[in-house]
């Protein structure tokens, strides 16, 4: 509140607390006895007073106090001092100025205005009988502003609409208290709360605005009374007695030219001439990590928690460590300002951890309270207990049934638990229309049209109430039962291929009761055969959302219900689902392969040609990261006969993707890629990841794919370029599985040709997925790609350290598609520290491993990284050098390998050189470099072309000293 807006000067005076000032005598009193106050600490009040519940900064308040000198704030602290002990600052429970940390000062008592003594000798009838302001009010000034400026305009008839506890009667106090100097002073007050008989509520007006309330016909006479005057007449919670309030609220609006009537309530009169404002909650702090103490503080439920726990335990500056905890307080209670209070209250006595431990149980926590407030106002428990005691039947009965809704619901969702015999659709529509209009559920438009909620707070209410009505079972089971049928009949629109965002809002609205029901019927009350129905139908859900271990979890659980009557195809859903968590979540081992054969023996049995090219293409990923070739081929030829028997193209494509992932273990590049290119030719641009089809994102796969082929036959422009296309796809797709692999895939060739900048970006975001979403495989990739870089940045020891921790956990994940990069870079690092017995060591036996398991893709690496060995440290082996690097040069040939072909050349070129074998390596160099006709910028192709440059002058050097030579000879 500003002084400035007051009025004029001598109608200025303030109250708070026991004090009064006359801003025109400067002059403070308590129990008109004059308080000595300096100028300088009388201009800090004033000040402060300016901007009451706002924080002042230091430097403001100096201006103000010393307008034409310059002062340190020691002289400010002085004179807060002396003003803090005048007013008896922080005694007796009773506080006014607040210091915030770092920030300045805030004037946090409430402050009211009070009419001048011209306007209280005009009054009509005495002073006000408006209560003190109930503390002082934060985030509802706009809406004060709104009503002062609606009275201003003749709106004659306000109602505050609002749920029970969020502050309708602050903001009418609030109101009345400013208007009084409008109404000179005739505001008053009516409390309707304590009105139980509609007979009385006449008298209870009459007694507020000083009319003698026993009269023969009250109502008569209360209009004769008022009819002409100018009055303010707040009434106070009206809702229980709506009607009657309703009635004589528009008695009096039609037949009194100058009253005006301010009414409270959770539910609106709804009669002529009425402006009805609701009052929302106020804005809590974001679900965001990192917040501070000023970011959290900039929203109006935090500060309301920061100045109530103040007020009760004297300065708290809230600290950044803390800054968090009252957000989620103030979220968990939904910025509903009473809920707020009460919770700041304790927060005073046991700190500010122990409360948001403690609201796990809201109710528990509620049931602390306030001796001195009205008693519906002194624990939200006795707030909710005043709505619903005034709830027909089939309200409370509707009323606590919806609160087994996590969140939203529709009308379908109500009928779905609370219809029955004796409560039709009609009466459940009604009363769901009743609860909205009293406030105690809040209802939206959605593109699924009205979507209703109830607040958590309301909602753990209501759910005590349901407890306590033995129907908690029986409700329970029939919200499970919806949720099935939610999930079965809606499954190709919730995971259709075009996902809006509003689609995706509304899947995630709807997993938190998928959640409940999946919670109750693997309970202790719950249903077997339900259970395993819903897992079965929540599973693509789960994959969808990336909530693997979620899925897992839940998966297993089914497992371990499971009877052989169970039906087949729940049974195959849920062994491919715990196939794909975990080999998300674990890697690539044997428990992902048994759960693929068992939902693949389940579609065989039934003939089901589509699920079981779904499952293959699954079973095809987990074989392709275990470098499985002739696994992967054979499933691929199982793809094709699948594919032909629906005749679908999309499944014609899927088929062409795994031929394609076949070929390219098989080191038949041409093939392969002229599958991927046409399987991505038969997906549509952008397809979303598909779990209720395909289980994972096949477009993502193939180009992922396509990415490793090209490069692999040296076309690695045109890999560059799908790998650029897969990730931005992918990072569109907000799909991590995808974008995880989409940022993997390319590494190989970024390093390859050096490209450290690409390198760092996409690893720190591989790193934040995989973090983020626990997919262990990946952080073990993630690992390891970040040993290989600090490798090439000079970290050596920490690379060598990164290297060996990841690959004992891809070991233990069974993930080999980058196993070969990770060794070599090892391997040449540990010899590049004169550990080559330690780095032979390792390469040999990792050749023995891929000899032995027949997956000679790896081989031309590890022949290159041997070579590397023996050519470095003090003491190069020359000889064994050139044996593993034409080794290296043979494997890559045969494995279609083209760039490690060329990179063994140029090593094999250098000793040739070095030798004065200059025309054998230039030849050598020459028969690859005529191959590649894309990358000719990267090092390696620099490299060749420069080498093939300089042999080429020493060889036509060498030819003229020969013709030189044979010229003397002859002579």
């Amino acid at each position: 509140m500003s002084v400035q807006q007051t009025g004029a000067p001598s109608a200025i005076r303030l109250r708070f607390g026991p004090f009064e000032l006359n801003v025109a005598e400067r002059s403070l009193k308590k129990a008109n006895q004059v308080i000595p106050l300096g100028g300088r600490a009388y201009d800090i009040l004033i000040a402060l007073l300016e901007k009451a519940g706002e924080v002042v900064a230091k430097s403001e308040l100096i201006a103000k106090a010393w307008p034409d000198v310059t002062v340190e704030e020691g002289s400010l602290r002085v004179h807060l001092s002396a003003l803090r002990k005048a007013l008896g600052d922080g005694q007796f429970g009773n506080k006014y100025i607040a210091s915030i940390q770092g920030h300045g000062y805030s004037f946090i008592a409430p402050v009211a205005r009070l009419p001048a003594d011209s306007d209280r000798r005009n009054a009509s009838s005495g002073l006000s009988n408006l209560p003190p302001a109930l503390g002082r009010m934060i985030g509802r000034d706009d809406v004060v502003l709104e009503i002062q400026s609606l009275l201003q305009t003749e709106q004659r008839l306000i109602t505050i609409l609002g749920a029970g506890g969020i502050g309708k009667t602050t903001v009418a106090l609030s109101v009345g208290h400013g208007a009084l100097a409008d109404f000179s002073g005739a505001a008053f007050f009516v409390d309707l709360s304590t009105v139980n008989d509609k007979e009385h509520l006449i008298g209870a007006i009459a007694s507020a605005v000083g009319l003698d309330s026993q009269l023969v016909d009250p109502k008569e006479a209360l209009l004769n009374f008022l009819r002409p005057r100018r009055v303010l007449i707040i009434l106070d919670s009206c809702e229980h007695l709506i009607e009657k309030t309703a009635e004589i609220a528009d008695h009096i609006f039609q037949n009194t030219p100058d009253i005006y009537i301010l009414a409270t309530s959770r539910e609106a009169l709804h009669v002529p001439g009425e402006r009805v404002l609701r009052l929302c909650p106020l804005e809590c702090p974001p679900e965001q990590p990192g917040l501070t103490a000023s970011e959290v503080l900039a929203y109006p439920a935090a500060r309301l928690f920061a100045e109530r726990v103040s007020v009760r335990r004297g300065d708290f500056s809230l600290r950044d460590d803390e800054a968090p905890m009252v957000a989620e307080i103030c979220r968990k209670l939904d910025g509903i300002a009473l809920a707020i209070e009460l919770a700041a209250g304790r927060a005073a006595i046991f700190g500010v951890r122990n409360t948001v431990a403690r609201l796990g149980s809201r109710l528990d926590l509620l049931k602390f309270g306030r001796r001195t407030a009205n008693p519906r106002h002194q624990t939200l428990i006795a707030t909710l207990d005043w709505s619903h005691d005034h709830l027909s039947e089939i309200e409370r009965v509707l009323f606590r049934r919806v609160a087994i809704f996590v969140g939203h619901f529709t009308l379908e969702a109500a009928l779905a638990v609370a219809e029955e015999v004796g409560i039709d659709e009609s009466e459940i529509s009604g009363a769901l229309r009743n609860l909205v209009n009293k406030s105690l559920i809040g209802v939206w438009t959605s593109s699924r049209g009205p979507c209703y909620r109830l607040l958590d707070t309301t909602r753990a209410y209501a759910l005590e109430k349901l407890a306590t009505s033995g129907e908690q079972d029986s409700v329970a089971e029939r919200h499970a039962s919806f949720s099935i049928q939610m999930l079965e009949s809606n499954a190709v629109n919730l995971f259709d291929l075009e996902f809006t965002e509003a689609a995706t809002n509304a899947v995630r609205d709807d997993l938190g009761n998928i959640r409940a029901a999946l919670e109750w019927s693997f309970g202790p009350n719950g249903d077997d055969l339900k259970a395993i129905r819903l897992a079965a139908a929540a599973s693509q859900l789960l994959l969808t959302m990336s909530l693997l271990l979620e899925c897992r979890t839940w998966m297993e659980k089914a497992i371990d219900r499971m009877t052989p009557d169970c039906d087949p195809r729940h049974q195959m859903k849920i062994q491919a689902a715990l196939a794909l968590s975990l080999m998300y979540t674990e890697g690539n081992s044997e428990r992902v392969r048994e759960a693929f054969h068992a939902a693949l023996n389940f579609a065989q049995r039934h003939e089901d040609a589509r699920l079981h090219l779904s499952l293959l293409s699954g079973m095809s990923m987990y074989l392709h990261g275990i470098v499985d070739a002739a696994g992967t081929y054979e499933l691929a030829l199982r793809s094709v006969a699948a594919a032909r028997k629906t005749g679908s193209p999309d499944d014609a494509a899927i088929a062409d993707s795994l031929l394609g992932a076949a070929y390219c273990l098989r080191s038949d590049q041409l093939r392969a890629q002229e599958h991927l290119k046409r399987s991505l030719h038969g997906l549509p641009h952008l397809r979303r990841f598909n779990a209720s089809q395909y289980l994972f994102d096949l477009r993502s796969s193939s180009l992922s794919v396509l990415t490793h082929s090209l490069f692999f036959s040296g076309n690695l422009d045109q890999a560059a370029h799908y790998a650029k296309m897969n990730i931005e796809e992918a990072a569109r797709s907000g799909h991590p599985i995808g974008l995880c692999r989409a940022l993997t895939n390319p590494m190989r060739l970024y390093f390859w040709v050096d490209d450290l900048e690409q390198v760092e970006r996409s690893l720190s975001r591989l790193e934040h997925i995989a973090e983020r979403h626990s997919l262990a495989p990946a952080r073990a990739v993630a690992l390891g790609l970040r040993g290989r870089y600090l490798v090439r940045v000079g970290r050596m020891a920490d690379g060598i350290q990164y290297l060996q921790e990841s690959l004992e956990q891809l070991a233990i994940h069974r993930y080999e598609i980058l196993t070969s990069d990770l060794v070599s870079e090892l391997t040449v690092s540990l010899a590049k520290q004169d550990a080559r017995s330690e780095a032979l060591a390792l390469i040999d036996r990792s050749i023995a491993a891929v000899v032995k398991a027949n997956k000679p893709l790896h081989l031309p690496a590890f022949f290159l990284a041997k070579g590397s060995a023996f050519a470095s440290g003090d003491v190069p082996e020359s000889l064994l050098a050139e044996e593993f690097f034409a080794k290296a040069m043979m494997q890559a040939r045969q494995e279609s390998a083209l760039p490690f072909e060329l990179r063994a050349g140029l090593e094999l070129a250098r000793i040739w050189i070095g030798r004065g074998e200059v025309q054998r390596a230039r030849d050598l160099i020459s028969s690859v470099y005529v191959q590649l006709s894309e990358g000719l910028t990267t090092p390696d192709l620099n490299l060749a072309k420069r080498i093939l440059e300089q042999t080429s002058v020493r060889a036509r050097q060498n030819g003229r000293r020969v013709a030189k030579s044979s010229g003397r000879a002859k002579a």
